[in-house]
Parts: structure tokens; sequence; C-alpha cells
């Protein structure tokens, strides 16, 4: 597991964290997928898919971290 993954880490030796700027918050989520080069790289993937969807303005945090405690507070948000 030599490569650099920019935003995405091991969190433990059974979850993968990101982290993305979201409305000028830093915001991490932990994904319950062992740390393998395979899951690291899926975790990639799906940050690079966030950042898109946030740069088109198509994000939704709800529903792509449906069980997420950040997601209850972005909805406590006055504006949201």
């Amino acid at each position: 597991m030599g490569m650099r993954l920019d935003g995405v880490r091991p969190a433990s030796e059974s979850s993968i964290e990101i982290e993305f700027l979201y409305q000028g918050t830093l915001w991490r989520e932990r994904l319950r997928l062992k740390p393998s080069a395979a899951n690291l790289k899926r975790a990639s993937d799906l940050r690079a898919g966030i950042l898109d969807a946030i740069e088109k303005g198509e994000f939704n945090y709800a529903v792509t971290f449906p069980k997420s405690k950040n997601a209850l507070q972005l909805n406590k948000k006055p504006g949201m």
C-alpha cells in the first residue's frame, strides 16, 4: 500500500477516512472498508466523484452519507 491518495487514508484496521471541502468546511467521513490497496482506490474514486458533484453544485450530503451525523448537522444550518 505504498501509493499516496490525497484526502484518503486508513483510519483503522476496518475503515478508511476520506476528507473533502464542502461549503467552506473540511468534512471527514469514515467508510467501513478494510484499507486494502483496492479499497483505498475505491475510496479515492468516491472522493473524486464527491469533489466533482460539489464543483457542479449537485452534491447532496444526506444522499451520499445517509447515516452520517455530519448530514444531520448540515440540515440544521440556516439556509440549508
